[in-house]
């Protein structure tokens, strides 16, 4: 039985379907949500065209997706929310040890083997690196079979 998830938000729709997932487990199980948005800074190389975002304009910009993911919860479901700055990743396992919760659920793009090893993929590294059990949604997004 878990009692408390912790929930990758950051306002796409494969997040919407976690969350909407995350929510169910919470409702059938009496858990409580932790909605996490990390503000992840993009490198840039130095140069005369790159300007580096600010820690400020990120924080603001995750408070700000926080608080759709604030609204998405429905009444009768106790949450709280977080925003950091830093390696999503990272954060995510950080706040899951720190704050003893029992489930990672988080969304998944579902770009296939090669793009996720040359981007990177928060879902797989959380899935590989977790202490807890993690659910990742795939978003199956309007594509129909057949």
């Amino acid at each position: 039985m878990f009692r408390s998830i912790l929930v990758a938000w950051d306002g796409s729709r494969h997040a919407e379907r976690a969350l909407a997932e995350a929510v169910d487990i919470a409702r059938t199980q009496g858990a409580r949500l932790t909605l996490m948005t990390v503000g992840a800074p993009v490198p840039t190389w130095p140069g005369p065209y790159a300007a580096p975002v600010s820690t400020a304009a990120l924080e603001r910009t995750a408070e700000q997706i926080a608080a759709a993911g604030e609204a998405r919860v429905p009444d009768g479901i106790p949450f709280s929310s977080r925003t950091v700055v830093g390696n999503p990743g990272t954060e995510l396992l950080k706040r899951a040890e720190a704050a003893d919760h029992d489930l990672i659920v988080m969304g998944s793009r579902g770009r296939g083997a090669v793009r996720a090893a040359l981007l990177g993929s928060v879902s797989h590294y959380v899935l590989h690196h977790a202490r807890v059990p993690v659910l990742i949604v795939h978003d199956t997004g309007s594509k129909r079979e057949g």
